[in-house]
């Protein structure tokens, strides 16, 4: 399996193992022995997933797709978060196309079908092993997982492209699609810069206009979204009329 690169001469490298601890910790210690970008390693079941914010990412074998892909983008260190949004992107289109599921995004990480959790990205930067940096962008997606497949926590509010009524589709090929928007998006941030990506990233938004807070380590910011800027930046009307910018943080629905 192959696609070209931005600069047209790398291609997706694909490993597929049958259980690993994280194919994002996996593709880290690749990453800084030097590994060119276009490294894919896959499984089919991980031990010890990872979500952001130190949580751990229910990885059961058979029931979803589980990947890393490598990639060193020409951009300043700064730009790097926006790798989240551009494989968020990416995976809503390929998972919607496959499914025949509106899947849509939560900022700043969350693939989402029927407003419930269908997936999550974690992008690690690492900036061993280069120049140019490394960014590992881990995605892991529910494919049919349902009701007791979930652990107690996420009950309710996580779900699969099974449980949401969509086309099922084997790993492999839900990955051969999810490289190619990621290709397609990854050429796009390099050649033309952001706002292509983010005016689809806003259009594949779920919540948009939806009243929320959101919450970060220091402060909790409470408003109507409007989108997200071009840093990928969160933006809330709050309601005395101020625009506020998150960085980073969970988002609440109220």
């Amino acid at each position: 399996m192959s696609a070209p690169g931005p600069s047209g001469e790398t291609a997706w490298r694909v490993e597929w193992l049958e259980e690993v601890d994280s194919t994002n910790g996996l593709l880290l210690e690749r990453a800084r022995a030097g590994e060119a970008e276009g490294l894919v390693i896959a499984a089919r079941a991980q031990r010890r997933g990872r979500g952001r914010l130190g949580r751990s990412w229910h990885s059961p074998p058979g029931k979803g797709l589980y990947f890393s892909a490598l990639l060193r983008p020409p951009l300043p260190p700064g730009r790097a978060p926006l790798c989240t949004l551009l494989a968020g992107v990416a995976a809503a289109e390929a998972l919607s196309s496959l499914s025949g599921v509106p899947v849509g995004l939560k900022w700043p990480n969350d693939l989402r079908a029927c407003r419930k959790k269908l997936g999550g990205i974690l992008c690690e930067y690492e900036p061993g092993g280069g120049p140019p940096p490394a960014v590992v962008v881990g995605i892991g997606v529910n494919l049919s997982g349902e009701g007791a497949d979930f652990p107690p926590e996420l009950r309710g509010r996580a779900t699969s492209l099974r449980e949401a009524g969509g086309r099922l589709a084997s790993p492999p090929e839900a990955l051969n699609l999810l490289l190619r928007r990621l290709d397609f998006w990854y050429k796009e941030l390099v050649r033309t810069g952001f706002e292509p990506m983010r005016r689809r990233w806003m259009e594949m938004c779920d919540n948009l206009g939806q009243e929320v807070a959101v919450s970060a380590q220091s402060e909790t910011l409470r408003g109507r979204i409007l989108g997200i800027d071009d840093a990928g930046r969160l933006l809330l009307a709050s309601p005395g009329g101020e625009v506020h910018r998150a960085e980073a943080g969970e988002v609440i629905e109220t």
